[in-house]
């Protein structure tokens, strides 16, 4: 899945799931739902999958009522969905708001209303659409928060919960390539603005990052793939030769050598 170009195509999304299975007979999956690009390439994919084999998606899109548009944009996306054949239900994060820490009490909602309705329909399989950047940035908030060699093994593609399993199929998949998938199939997306908001920090250290300095650790396969398996030398050979000359990146995150690799560290 390296190629970062063009569609991503069934059979090569059919090969990401043959890592998770066997399937049962006329398998069913959730989709969670954004209306994002990552996800809604992963539901028409794993739509165009599920009938092939038989079987059933359902597409469960979270209204987190953090902004006023977000209900319009749930009920937008469902209308998408279903204009295609999908299954679909709109799950509202309903209560008091946090103030703060407000991304990592969203995500927590979220997985909290995916899992009950997955539970709820009987569904094993629940699909999320992390693709290879949001890995790598995950990789790269982790050192950043020096929390070690766990740290480094990032997002794993499967996570077996209580009533569900999370399956992360587009780890190793490129944004362009899911992006390429929906034009290809004629589907628009939605845009979050919260993708533009500085006040968080994943968003702050993608804006700080070099556009090259991204793409490059976004292409290191080793990294988001298999981080627990770098070798150290390889790794500050690859820094070395990118970072040597600018250590500072935006004046908000500067990089340490560790034991032969480099790594982030926001200043303070």
């Amino acid at each position: 899945m390296a190629s970062d170009g063009g569609p991503l195509t069934v059979a090569e999304f059919a090969r990401l799931l043959e890592n998770f299975g066997p399937y049962e007979p006329g398998v069913r999956l959730a989709v969670g739902v954004s209306g994002g690009p990552d996800s809604m390439a992963l539901a028409l994919l794993a739509d165009a999958w599920a009938r092939a084999c038989g079987g059933r998606v359902l597409a469960l899109i979270v209204d987190h009522g953090l902004r006023p548009a977000s209900t319009e944009e749930a009920a937008r996306v469902a209308g998408w969905l279903v204009a295609r054949g999908f299954e679909t239900r709109v799950l509202p994060w309903l209560g008091e708001k946090p103030e703060r820490g407000v991304q990592a009490a969203a995500r927590a909602a979220r997985h909290a209303l995916l899992e009950a309705a997955c539970r709820e329909a009987g569904i094993l399989h629940l699909l999320l659409a992390h693709q290879r950047e949001d890995q790598a940035e995950t990789i790269l908030l982790r050192r950043a928060a020096q929390s070690g060699a766990d740290g480094l093994a990032a997002m794993a593609a499967v996570v077996e919960r209580r009533h569900c399993r999370l399956l992360r199929p587009l780890l190793t998949v490129p944004r362009a390539r899911l992006i390429a998938t929906l034009e290809a199939a004629g589907q628009d997306w939605i845009e979050d603005p919260s993708n533009a908001d500085t006040g968080f920090t994943r968003i702050r250290l993608r804006n700080d990052l070099p556009e090259d300095i991204y793409s490059a650790y976004a292409r290191n396969e080793r990294l988001v793939a298999a981080a627990e398996q770098l070798l150290g030398d390889e790794v500050y050979h690859f820094h070395h030769k990118m970072m040597l000359k600018e250590p500072r990146i935006g004046g908000a995150w500067e990089w340490h050598q560790d034991f032969g690799y480099w790594y982030l560290q926001q200043q303070v």
